[in-house]
């Protein structure tokens, strides 16, 4: 796995940063996550990623549905905060998708010219797609930011186990994190819904390694639902280079299309 570290001199972070040190490094031997409140889990471990500024890396994407033929997509992405994104898609649906901070720009191959959508209109999946660190559990763990969150006992082998929910009918979460204070898997479950079945989503994070000092990053992400159909998933990254130069060009769709 290409690991590529970029410009990790200090950064003037302000608050975030003072929270980041308090509360949300993982450092050796467990980090402060596994102690501060249940209520400010989610909020640590998203300043854990706020010393990363971009980010590129490529996504490879196996899905297989009710044990059938698995497909496979593979992916260029880069990404940048100030909600800045290019994906490139290299096997699958052979599209671009260039989004600038404020326009989301999609061509697909035939186009004479990119469809344009305003990145305020889009949907909370995609804002969580957008303003997540890829590699990171941040985009996964983004449902659970409405419900309340509290301590169970600790599901072996992990460290710390949190639930998450909004009353006894509406979904509820499992979140449990290493001895090290990272994301390690999450089960979610939904009920059923009119004609909606209950299903189970189950995510667990392999292949941590260190981007940036106290900084994890997944190699690999193993997703399975079952319900009225089951789906099995692995998200793998790599060649990951992190807060490298990316000229403003990258995000221009001017020079994109």
């Amino acid at each position: 796995m290409a690991i590529t570290r970029k410009n990790t001199a200090a950064r003037p972070l302000g608050a975030a940063f003072a929270f980041f040190v308090l509360c949300g490094a993982a450092l050796a031997g467990g980090g402060p996550v596994l102690t501060c409140p249940p209520g400010d889990v989610l909020a640590a471990i998203s300043e854990q990623y706020a010393p990363i500024s971009n980010l590129v890396c490529t996504v490879r994407r196996e899905i297989s549905m009710n044990g059938g033929e698995t497909v496979t997509t593979m992916s260029h992405v880069e990404w940048a905060r100030g909600d800045r994104m290019r994906v490139q898609v290299l096997r699958g649906v052979g599209r671009r998708v260039v989004i600038d901070g404020t326009s989301v720009y999609v061509k697909h191959p035939g186009d004479a010219a990119p469809a344009v959508y305003l990145v305020v209109n889009q949907t909370p999946t995609q804002f969580a797609n957008l303003r997540s660190v890829p590699a990171s559990p941040e985009e996964t763990l983004a449902p659970l930011r409405e419900m309340t969150a509290s301590d169970a006992a600790p599901i072996p082998p992990y460290a710390r186990t949190v639930v998450f929910a909004n009353g006894d009918a509406a979904p509820t979460a499992t979140l449990s994190l290493d001895s090290e204070g990272r994301v390690a898997r999450l089960e979610f479950t939904a009920p059923a819904d009119g004609e909606m079945a209950a299903c189970v989503t189950t995510s667990e994070f392999k292949g941590a390694f260190e981007a940036l000092p106290g900084v994890w990053l997944f190699r690999r992400v193993e997703t399975s639902v079952t319900g009225a159909d089951s789906i099995d998933a692995i998200s793998r990254f790599d060649s990951i280079t992190v807060n490298d130069e990316m000229p403003d060009a990258v995000f221009d769709p001017s020079q994109n299309f």
